[in-house]
């Protein structure tokens, strides 16, 4: 088998590990990348899983290890791909956000450029060596360093997609995220933050490829029960594709209405930022429902003056929050997922 062409033979019935190089010349000095194939012992789907695209965002990161040493290749019909950390350079070095080569966030520019930046050429390695030969895509994530958040899931909406197999492979996402059966999946159809491309689950579905974008967990912690959400996430998106072994999946696979029924469909996502640099005083956290024109926060300088207020634009749930007290101008202060 050799639907991955970067990572050689696979071996039917087999669990392999592979150090690989991306190719890309700002790339060329890299250490290898460790990628673990798992490969049913049946035919069926090739799903992908990475973590570490945001190098701090460590539940994460566990999640893709524990799944290559517990998946038994003998129970799975089809591949699972896992890489545990694409942004090598920010996980050593503990940085948060960005790739510290060229600070840049690579989750602004999927699909990447193989002539551009470190972060564009890094990216574009992992679309073309690895999510265009899968069937299915799964990028876990987690709140950063200074972040904290309720666990959610992001994929693309069907809305203002004039292609039908656009919709589709919309469509198919959806499926995904909430087969993932965490508290919220929110369906966005633009960039919620500028940036030179677009995110990982947005770069893959234009591709074609299913995708879905999954956090958990946060403050630069190894948080066991968000670890927990996220492997058992990507076990149910292996049942909701039939890649476990036919006798347990007949046995534990949900309809869609059964996953429907624990989880809150959102549409849109609005981010705060601060107008002024100061000390951030939030008088919310993380899965807290707000209301419109409901104060919930300040920004503060350091004679304790308050610099603003910070107002709530719509009605809906805080999704994630920054957690440290120091604040930017325009710094980012948390995200809220609404219903429209």
């Amino acid at each position: 088998m050799n639907r991955i062409p970067i990572l050689g033979k696979l071996t039917p019935g087999k669990t392999q590990r592979h150090l690989i190089k991306l190719p890309g010349a700002a790339l060329a000095k890299d250490e290898p990348r460790p990628v673990i194939s798992i490969t049913g012992a049946k035919p069926g789907p090739v799903l992908f899983v990475n973590a570490g695209v945001h190098g701090g965002e460590y539940p994460a990161v566990e999640a893709v290890i524990r799944l290559s040493n517990t998946l038994d290749p003998k129970k799975i019909a089809g591949t699972v791909i896992l890489m545990p950390v694409i942004n090598l350079p920010a996980f050593r070095t503990r940085t948060p956000f960005v790739c510290p080569i060229d600070n840049v966030n690579p989750n602004r520019v999927f699909p990447g450029d193989p002539t551009g930046s470190y972060s564009e050429q890094m990216t574009h390695a992992l679309i073309n060596e690895f999510v265009v030969h899968a069937d299915g895509y799964v990028d876990l994530h987690g709140g950063d360093i200074p972040e904290a958040l309720v666990p959610f899931v992001i994929c693309r909406s069907e809305a203002g997609l004039a292609d039908s197999k656009a919709r589709d492979v919309a469509a198919r996402s959806k499926e995904m995220a909430l087969a993932f059966e965490l508290p919220y999946v929110l369906t966005v159809s633009k960039p919620v933050q500028s940036g030179k491309g677009s995110s990982s689950y947005a770069a893959a579905a234009e591709k074609g490829v299913p995708s879905i974008l999954a956090e958990a967990g946060g403050v630069g912690q190894m948080q066991e029960d968000a670890v927990a959400l996220l492997v058992q996430g990507v076990i149910n998106v292996m049942r909701h594709l039939d890649m476990i072994d036919a006798d347990e999946a007949s046995q534990k696979k949900k309809s869609a209405d059964e996953r429907a029924a624990g989880t809150t469909i959102l549409t849109n996502f609005e981010w705060l930022y601060a107008k002024h640099e100061g000390i951030w005083y939030p008088k919310v956290g993380p899965g807290d429902l707000v209301k419109k024109a409901q104060e919930i926060g300040t920004i503060g300088d350091l004679f304790g003056d308050r610099l603003e207020k910070i107002i709530s634009p719509v009605n809906g749930v805080i999704l994630f929050l920054t957690i440290n007290p120091s604040v930017l101008e325009k710094g980012l202060l948390m995200g809220i997922g609404q219903k429209k």
